[in-house]
C-alpha cells in the first residue's frame, strides 16, 4: 500500500518542481543563518545531507520513469524511413 502510493508521488509531472524549489531552501538556509552561530562544521553537515537526500530522491525518480511502460511516442514509424 504505501509503495503503492510512493510510486504515484514519484511519478507525478509536478514533483521535479517541486524538488527544484525544496532543494533551492534547502541550500539557501545555512547561509542564511549566521555561520559563527551554528558553526562550520553543521553547515557542512546541513549542506551534505541536504546534497545526499536530494541525490537519493532523484534515483528513485530515475527508477521509477525507467519502469514506465514506452508508448512509442518520439520513435520513428516506418513511413517515414
Amino acid at each position: 500500500m504505501l509503495r503503492k502510493k510512493l510510486r504515484n508521488i514519484l511519478r507525478r509531472p509536478e514533483l521535479p518542481v517541486l524538488l527544484f524549489f525544496f532543494s533551492l531552501f534547502l541550500f539557501v538556509t545555512p547561509f542564511q543563518r549566521a555561520a559563527d552561530k551554528t558553526g562550520l562544521a553543521a553547515t557542512f553537515i546541513h549542506l551534505f545531507l541536504a546534497w545526499g537526500g536530494i541525490c537519493l530522491l532523484l534515483f528513485f525518480m530515475s527508477r521509477e520513469q525507467a519502469e514506465k511502460p514506452d508508448t512509442g511516442e518520439g520513435k520513428p514509424d516506418a513511413m517515414s524511413q
